[in-house]
């Protein structure tokens, strides 16, 4: 199994951490077996491993695929540490399983259509199995429309705002809606986090509806779900992944579960691509499952090097490849960072309106905590933002004051 040269330049902790980033089917088995004894046979850093492990959020996948390769010596104090994230891992999908259960069954009784997105029923879909893919929060989508009786439903199941929400203003609102995607929601009893999104950040409003036209009914403890179709789900994932930059090695994982599973019709898909404008984040996914991966594009990965700018690999790379968590910066380097990743974002998107571009510079809605303006003066957060946006970097250098309580919703 041929490496790309960014393969062959990562540490052998890293080569392992991406052969195990995902649980080939048994038609793939042997090529990841073949990919997981040769990065053991470089003499992986263990403790580096299990870093990256936790870095990438594969502890469960990473498990399972060590378990079953043959030929492969693993430290007996290295077993323990996996085995233990990896039952974390599982314990934690099924709170959130029965958690989201919880949630379908609440929305069915009000009649308000849902589609969860990733979490573990992305887990149940591409292994069978719920537990095997680490998720951080749940993520559940409705329609824009049905946002306030969602909330409600929500707040009487026992889920309140996350505490970077407050009371906002009829404008504040609306500014919120038009440029955000979701919110945050937290289960004080649980601990679980829970976004609400009324849209894809990465599609016009169109192309949701669109999603909600092709999805399909499925069903979680006798509560029915949307579930999108294969080609939406594989565009979603690219997009997902590529809107961040690639920076966990599990949602690759994810992508190539699906093409090796045979659920992906890549010309069919990119051909769709082109016509949303989503072309450079699925030849992107390609570009990255091809190198990382060794896996076949016939008549497609051949072409990469002509149809992608070499910076926007380079980018995506390089987070792929960060040792760790981004770490908090000074006003400066985050200066920086947002430049480059504003760059990233105009190679990935190139076919975005000047009007959207502008949008994205014009609003931040942590400035309505920073100075509460009223409706009739909103506009001036238009001229104010690079001073609020300055004011937010110095305050982050002193200890922030407990906010105070939110209103049990942030409807106007």
């Amino acid at each position: 199994m041929p490496e790309s040269d960014w393969l062959c330049d990562a540490s052998p902790a890293f080569q392992l951490m991406i052969a195990t980033s995902w649980i080939a089917p048994y038609s793939f088995r042997d090529d990841q077996d073949d990919a997981v004894h040769r990065a053991c046979e470089a003499c992986p850093n263990w403790t580096e491993y299990l870093h990256l492990v936790d870095r990438h959020r594969t502890p469960a996948v990473s498990w399972a695929a060590l378990k079953r390769a043959p030929r492969v010596h693993i430290p007996e104090q290295v077993k323990q540490e996996l085995q233990k994230r990896s039952d974390v891992c599982r314990l934690q999908a099924m709170l959130h399983l029965q958690l989201l259960a919880g949630v379908l069954k609440g929305l069915n009784r009000s009649g308000i259509p849902v589609m969860p997105l990733k979490g573990p029923l992305l887990s149940l879909a591409l292994y069978g199995d719920a537990g095997l893919r680490q998720s951080r929060d749940l993520d559940i989508l409705v329609p824009q429309k049905e946002i306030p009786q969602t909330q409600e439903c929500l707040e009487k199941m026992g889920w309140r705002l996350g505490p970077d929400y407050f009371s906002l203003s009829p404008r504040q609102w609306e500014a919120t809606i038009q440029h955000e995607q979701h919110i945050d929601y937290v289960h004080p009893q649980q601990g679980c986090q829970l976004e609400l999104h009324w849209r894809n950040l990465w599609y016009s409003p169109q192309g949701t509806e669109q999603h909600w036209a092709r999805s399909r009914k499925s069903e979680l403890s006798g509560s029915s779900y949307r579930a999108m179709s294969h080609r939406d789900l594989a565009m979603y994932l690219c997009s997902h992944g590529g809107g961040h930059r690639w920076f966990r090695a599990k949602w690759l994982g994810d992508l190539a579960r699906m093409h090796c599973n045979g659920q992906v019709d890549w010309p069919e898909l990119l051909a769709h691509a082109r016509t949303v404008g989503q072309e450079r984040p699925v030849l992107l996914s390609i570009q990255l499952l091809s190198d990382w991966y060794d896996l076949a594009f016939p008549n497609i990965a051949g072409t990469l090097p002509k149809m992608l700018p070499y910076p926007l690999a380079c980018k995506a790379v390089r987070d792929l490849t960060a040792p760790s968590e981004p770490a908090e910066r000074n006003a400066l380097a985050r200066f920086k960072e947002c430049v480059r990743n504003s760059r990233y974002n105009r190679l990935l998107w190139p076919h975005r309106s000047w009007w959207e571009n502008l949008a994205w510079l014009t609003y931040c809605q942590l400035d309505f905590r920073v100075l509460r303006l009223p409706d009739s003066l909103f506009w001036l957060y238009i001229p104010l933002r690079p001073f609020l946006w300055v004011w937010r970097c110095m305050r982050r250098r002193t200890p922030t004051l407990p906010l105070p309580p939110v209103s049990r919703s942030i409807r106007p």
